[in-house]
Parts: C-alpha cells; sequence; structure tokens
C-alpha cells in the first residue's frame, strides 16, 4: 500500500540519487585526469627578478613551463603565493603562464614546447613580504 501511494515518488527519489552517483563518478574521473596532465606539465626556473613592463622598472615574477603531455595547452592557471615575514601565506594570486585569452601571447603550448613567462607582482605583493614564494600549476585547458 505504501509503495502504492508513493511509486511516483520513490522512482523520482532513486532516478535522483542514480543520477548524483553517476555526477559524482565522472567528477571524480575528470579531476584524476586533470591530476595526471598537470603532472606532465612542468614549472622550472620560477624566480623573483627586476623586470621592465609597460616602459617601467618593477619587480616580476619570471619563469618557463613545459609541456611534456600529449595535448595542447591552451591555458595554464598558476597559484602562486606570496608569505610574510611571519611565515604566514599573505596573498595567494592566479597568473596565466598560457592563456589563450592574452593580447601579448595567445598561442598554445603544443606537447613538446616550452615558453618563457614574466608577470609584474609590484601591485600583488603584501608590503610585509619577506621575499618568499612558492608557485604550482592548479588548472589546464586544453584545445
Amino acid at each position: 500500500m505504501f509503495f502504492r501511494r508513493y511509486r511516483a515518488l520513490v522512482i523520482l527519489g532513486l532516478g535522483f540519487a542514480v543520477i548524483a552517483v553517476l555526477t559524482l563518478y565522472f567528477q571524480q574521473i575528470k579531476l584524476d585526469q586533470l591530476q595526471n596532465e598537470l603532472s606532465k606539465v612542468e614549472l622550472q626556473n620560477v624566480r623573483i627578478g627586476a623586470g621592465i613592463s609597460n616602459d617601467k622598472l618593477g619587480t616580476a615574477i619570471f619563469g618557463e613551463i613545459f609541456n611534456n603531455g600529449e595535448h595542447i595547452i591552451n591555458i595554464a592557471v598558476m597559484n602562486v603565493k606570496f608569505f610574510s615575514e611571519d611565515g604566514e601565506a599573505a596573498v595567494e594570486h592566479k597568473f596565466f603562464p598560457v592563456n589563450k585569452f592574452s593580447f601579448t601571447d595567445s598561442l598554445p603550448l603544443k606537447p613538446g614546447q616550452s615558453k618563457e613567462f614574466g608577470f609584474p607582482i609590484d601591485d600583488i605583493v603584501p608590503e610585509d613580504w619577506d621575499g618568499t614564494f612558492a608557485a604550482k600549476l592548479t588548472d589546464l585547458t586544453f584545445k
């Protein structure tokens, strides 16, 4: 009697549960694939130095990104943490060493290629920045 009365609701609930489980399953597969591809792309020689941007001398973060994977990268997201004098991450900022929407360098990064990058940071770093940082690739978008 209970099932007859609430049959539509039970079926709808089961359908929702199946969709939720499948969604979580496919999200996990996609996350595993991203982690696999991130392991194939390297940041090298990431450093802080002086550079010229828009005819102004300032502090910048420089480095090189290598694509050791099999896919063409349209966008690469690099997360950089700048640490304060007390050792805490004072500022966290995203940079895009590969960006198909860039006005200055919109070329993708093909397999086997590398690209040098540099971004001004004078307006980003906190006043109590101790000069240390940590850089890590966090996301990739493929062609």
